[in-house]
């Protein structure tokens, strides 16, 4: 079978887990003095720990900050597509300025 040759495609991808970022991030708070930090749990690995300590620094760091808990919210794990946005409603609703997610787990 010498000198035949047949033709190969191979689609390779990029290993390096790069993409295309189509949406940016919100602005970062410059710092939480007078903010409002919402927190959101999927109820995952030790939230009810966890939650507390983060809760304490950020209130003996920022003596103005205020944090609604993440017992205010919904837990997110259940959150859907359609459900997403009576969430932001919610915390359009308790003023969030920012947001505590997924800290644990």
């Amino acid at each position: 079978m010498q000198g035949r040759t047949s033709q190969v495609s191979l689609e390779v991808y990029d290993p390096s887990g790069t993409i295309e970022i189509t949406e940016l991030y919100a602005h970062r708070l410059t710092n939480l003095d007078g903010k409002t930090i919402c927190e959101l749990s999927n109820y995952s690995w030790e939230y009810d720990r966890t939650f507390p300590m983060i809760r304490e620094v950020l209130q003996r760091r920022f003596r103005d900050v205020k944090i609604i808990p993440y017992t205010e919210f919904p837990d997110i794990s259940s959150i859907k597509a359609n459900v997403f946005p009576q969430l932001l409603r919610l915390l359009r609703e308790k003023g969030c300025d920012g947001v505590i997610v997924g800290n644990a787990a």
